[in-house]
């Protein structure tokens, strides 16, 4: 197995691998409403973050297994920049598309915002591997390489990321990370970590 940057000819493969291991994740199920369609609408939104994020060189990793692309990571760096034209419209239309969906992001983003640093960060967005190889250590490659590439940046103070899985909570503390806050997504927890980076 190997972690590379992720290149345009990922993407397909990627948002596939992204789309089952989300499968079942609270934080997509309050954004997308499960349902008929739902898997579709989890694709299309792992592949337009994924797209945006590779025109705009942000931080995308995929591990390389034997057999193809067995799980994938993507955030931001310390610099936002807007995104291209033609994907901004794609996501004005999808999200309107979704029943409720804006309000839905408006609740989560308020929750992230509250809790994440101060201080310049990357913020680890997506994380996620082929379900038939949890637990084989590709997810904590993938964390391990976003979080090199973030040590990486002076201008950077550490990781920021948001799960609702519970389940998930010792995987990111075993790294590192450490609760800022917490929040709601309807039925759901969301907790915010963080990991800040030592620099000497």
């Amino acid at each position: 197995m190997k972690i590379t940057t992720a290149s345009p000819s990922d993407i397909d493969e990627a948002v596939g691998c992204l789309a089952a291991a989300f499968a079942q994740d609270p934080i997509t199920g309050f954004l997308l409403q499960p349902g008929p369609g739902y898997r579709d609408r989890v694709t299309q939104f792992f592949s337009l973050l994924m797209r945006a994020r590779i025109a705009l060189k942000m931080p995308v990793f995929v591990a390389r297994g034997s057999d193809g692309i067995d799980g994938a990571t993507m955030g931001y760096s310390t610099v936002h920049s807007e995104w291209p034209t033609g994907l901004s419209e794609e996501w004005v239309r999808f999200e309107n598309a979704i029943p409720g969906m804006a309000d839905r992001m408006a609740i989560y983003d308020e929750v992230a915002t509250k809790y994440k640093p101060p201080a310049p960060h990357y913020y680890l967005g997506v994380i996620g591997t082929d379900p038939t190889l949890q637990g084989s250590g590709i997810g904590t490659q993938l964390l391990k390489s976003f979080c090199e590439v973030s040590a990486s940046d002076l201008l950077s103070s550490g990781v920021y990321l948001e799960t609702a899985q519970a389940s998930n909570l010792r995987f990111y503390e075993r790294a590192g990370f450490a609760e800022t806050g917490r929040g709601t997504l309807g039925d759901a927890t969301l907790w915010c970590m963080y990991l800040p980076h030592e620099r000497r």
